[in-house]
Parts: C-alpha cells; structure tokens; sequence
C-alpha cells in the first residue's frame, strides 16, 4: 500500500516539479525550414496502372487528395500540379507523365525546374486498390518506390440488402490511404542548403554541376549532396572544388585564383621583298649598252669633226686625203646614229630601272626636282669640196 501511496504521489507531483525546474516534457519538433531552403516539387501524374473503371475513378479522387496535401504542407516552396506539367512541357508531355527510370524523372526535374518530381499509380488489388508512389530525389542514390494497399475487404450480402455504395468505398479508400500519401510526401521533402562563394574577383563567373550560377561572391541554394563549383575568369587558371551540401546548412567555398604565365611571344618577323637587285635589272645593262653607244658615237663624231676641220684650214696641197674625206663622211653618220640610238637606249633603261620592284624607297620620278637626266647627242656637219 505504501508503494502504491507514493507511486500515485509522484504521479500527481511531476507536473508540478516540471514547472518547478522549468522542464518542458512536451515533444519537441525540428523547426521548419525557412522558405527559400524548402524544395519545390512536381506531381507529374496520377493514373490508374490497370483498366479498371475503378481505378481511374480512385486516381481523380487521389490526385485531388495528393494537391490539398500539399497545399495544406509547408515542407514545399512550391508545387507544379499535373495540368501544368501538360501546360509547360506540351508535346512531351507525356513522356513525363509515364517516366519509370532515373534519367526520365531527372529530364522531367530539370524541364520543369524544380528540386523534386514524383508520379503515384493505382491499381486493383482484391476488392481494394494497391496506391504506388515513385518519388526522384537528386540526394537518394535510386527513385524512391512506395506502396501502400488500402487493405479493403470482401462485402458478404445478406438477406439482399445492398451493400456500400462506390462513393462510399471511395471515401474510406481515401482515408484509408492518406496517412500513407502523407509519409510519402515527408520523405519527399528533406530542405536543401546553400553555397556561399567567397571570390576576390567581381567578374568571376561561377557554376555549380555546370549550371550558371553566380558572378563574384554570391550565395545559392542547393540540393544537399556534393556538389562542384567552378570558377573562371580571364587571366587566371579555373578554380574547382567539390563541397558536400547538408540540408539547412551552408557550405563555405574560398575562391582562390592563380594568374596564368605570361606567354612569351616571339615577335615576328617582317620579311619585306627586297625587290630585283640593282645589279639584276635588265634596264640597267640597257642603259649601260646605250651609254657605250653613245660614247662610240661621240667619238666618231670627234674624229669626224677633226678632219672636217682640216679641211676647214686649207692649204696647198690639202691634208686631208680623199680615203679620210670619204671616212669622215661615214664616221659622221654613225656618229649620228650612235648618239641618239644610245640616247634612247639610256633614257629606256633609266626608266626600266626605275619601274623594277625594290625594297628601298622608289626613286623620283623623272623630271621632279632632284632627277638627273641622262642622255648625250652630237650633230656634225661635213662640208667642202672633194
């Protein structure tokens, strides 16, 4: 009796001696996420898995139950319902609606740019309906796969009196299954966390899994996981490091860039045509041909002239024989002709000369200030009496 005297005291006391000792004996619960760390999910679709009439009447009657769960729920930031899956992703629609592996729930995520994805099933069971959840969550290794049976029994009739009604069975299925759904969803709905980049250059563009995502030093929610970061900027070697995100917590990343080595260019070098060598030109061999010409000519025309001006001086007898006459004559017609064919020969090779490419500055033209002209003539007049 004593025992039981104290038992019933202590039991009446503790609220007593909690409040005392300022103890809280009530069950704590994690704090909510903030808003901007919650994920956004997408329903991509709720179906019937067999062909039951049953069954896609009990899909309607879920996919209303799954959105009011949800938007009764404050684990998620926000919800894209089936119509706006068929809205946004249009022809491809219906890929999505009927994903079945990872690499289809990941497109269907990143289509609909949100952090999660699932799809819930009906299907007949026995006199019940077995509900199928496939759940994509980028922090699970595979799809999430659950499935529930609404545990509903035969109906055994009785003396012919109807049993339950469908909307009935209906209506305990739902309530039958919520619990379920709501787990579900629970497991769906782990907060994501951020990346705080840290970089000492403004103009530095950041990625993270090689998605955009910042310029300098910024922070970005994530999903939990590892994760990389890249950073690039000119003039420097890219920074790259891998960080493990954990839900409502920020991983730090230190942005550290290294200049890149100067390149050292070797200057290149001009290689300007030197043009025909002087030596090489044609036109000058021209105009030296035309100079000898010329200097023949001229002195043909001396030795033409000498005898024309013994002729001049007279005497008795004459100095001059006829032989000489007679060659002076022809020396001063070749001289005539050497001259000015040489004259010509000259100016021609002059200005072939100066035509030809070099790689010195062109020569002035003929006739600026500065040219030197380049020709030679005689004109000899033989005269007397042979």
């Amino acid at each position: 009796m004593r025992v039981l005297f104290v038992a019933v005291a202590v039991l009446f006391a503790a609220p007593s001696l909690a409040q005392d000792f300022e103890l809280d004996l009530s069950e704590e619960k994690p704090p909510k996420p903030p808003p901007e760390l919650r994920p956004t999910v997408a329903v991509l679709s709720v179906t019937a898995a067999d062909k039951e009439e049953s069954s896609a009447g009990r899909a309607k009657i879920l996919e209303s139950e799954v959105l009011k769960q949800l938007a009764q729920s404050d684990d998620f930031q926000t919800v894209v319902e089936p119509s706006l899956v068929v809205k946004t992703l249009g022809a491809e629609a219906t890929k999505a609606q009927t994903c079945a592996d990872w690499a289809c729930f990941e497109w269907a995520a990143k289509a609909l740019k949100v952090h999660r994805a699932l799809r819930i099933t009906v299907a007949k069971a026995g006199p019940g309906s077995v509900v199928t959840v496939i759940g994509y969550d980028p922090g699970f290794a595979e799809l999430l796969t659950l499935s529930q049976e609404s545990g509903e029994k035969a109906e055994k009739s009785f003396l012919g009196v109807a049993g339950k009604s469908q909307a009935q069975k209906d209506r305990e299925f739902i309530k039958k299954i919520a619990g379920f759904i709501k787990s579900s969803l629970v497991k769906m709905a782990t907060p994501n966390g951020k990346i705080s980049v840290d970089s000492p250059e403004a103009s530095a563009a950041a990625t993270i899994d090689g998605v955009e995502a910042g310029v300098g030093s910024f922070e970005a929610v994530v999903q939990r996981g590892l994760r990389t970061v890249r950073v690039a900027v000119a003039g420097f070697e890219p920074f790259e490091e891998q960080v493990k995100v954990e839900p409502q917590k920020t991983a730090p990343v230190k942005v550290t860039l290294k200049a890149k080595p100067m390149e050292v260019v070797a200057p290149v070098a001009v290689v300007q045509d030197p043009g025909t060598p002087i030596y090489q030109r044609p036109g000058l061999y021209l105009a030296v041909a035309g100079a000898v010409a010329v200097g023949v000519g001229i002195a043909f025309g001396q030795m033409a002239m000498s005898t024309q001006r013994a002729l001049d001086a007279g005497g008795d007898p004459v100095s001059v024989t006829r032989a000489q006459a007679k060659n002076a004559s022809t020396q001063a017609l070749l001289a005539n002709i050497l001259v000015a064919g040489g004259g010509a020969l000259v100016a021609g090779g002059a200005v072939w000369v100066i035509l030809t490419p070099s790689g010195g500055a062109p020569p002035p033209p003929a006739g600026e200030p500065g040219s030197k002209g380049t020709g030679a003539g005689a004109m000899v007049h033989l005269g007397g009496t042979f």
